[in-house]
């Protein structure tokens, strides 16, 4: 449970409703972690003594897009900044509770050091990042591809996808799926292929996302 009544100054926003979190998602098109949509729901947003800031609904698609997460960190969304040059990732993941920690000037997963396994018990705690035990991030090699939205072009794209991806599911379960995302159509799939197939897809991937696997 998210309680920020103990976090030394805090300045925090009123909650952000449901219609508003899945609106951002929409526009986006990405999926947020559950317990982040549960902290946007207890406070849109905080910032600490003017330094550490975790976005709200209002900022985090411009902010997502000053740091060219999309270009550089696919599969990942900035959910704050500590500042000072640091950039606060999670992955794409609705069970998603890890938080990494990136220098803005280089913003490659790869180099990012996780901050904590918890994210609940982190933002509780203040967001602190000194004196916390860091551990280093391996490369993905794999990643499940989710359908994050209907596709425009309704069941014409789905076929597509359907065969570009290769999926062993039928056209009226994956008509299904696009009316109830996100949804997984492929498991540990391989992360590098998985993006080559999605960019193939043209307009049609974007309703696509690779979540890269981390064990």
């Amino acid at each position: 449970m998210i309680d920020l009544s103990k976090v030394p100054g805090l300045i925090s926003n009123i909650s952000a409703s449901d219609i508003e979190i899945q609106e951002v998602e929409n526009l986006m098109k990405i999926i947020l972690p559950n317990v982040y949509r549960g902290l946007l729901r207890y406070t849109n947003g905080f910032s600490i003594d003017g330094g550490v800031l975790i976005y709200g609904t209002e900022d985090i698609a411009e902010r997502n897009e000053t740091w060219e997460v999309d270009k550089y960190a696919s599969g990942y969304v900035a959910i704050g900044d500590d500042g000072g040059g640091n950039v606060f990732l999670m992955l794409q993941n609705t069970e998603e509770k890890k938080v990494f920690v990136v220098d803005s000037g280089d913003m490659n997963p790869s180099h990012a050091t996780i901050i904590t396994s918890d994210f609940i018990e982190w933002v509780s705690s203040g967001c602190l990042i000194e004196g916390a035990q860091k551990q280093a991030v391996e490369s993905s090699n794999t990643c499940n591809i989710v359908l994050i939205k209907a596709p425009n072009g309704g069941l014409k794209d789905l076929v597509n996808i359907k065969k570009v991806l290769g999926i062993d599911i039928s056209t009226g379960d994956l008509l299904r799926a696009s009316k109830n995302p996100p949804f997984i159509l492929v498991e540990k799939f391989p992360y590098g292929k998985a993006k080559k197939l999605i960019e193939k897809l043209g307009p049609a991937g974007t309703v696509l996302n690779a979540t890269p696997i981390y064990n």
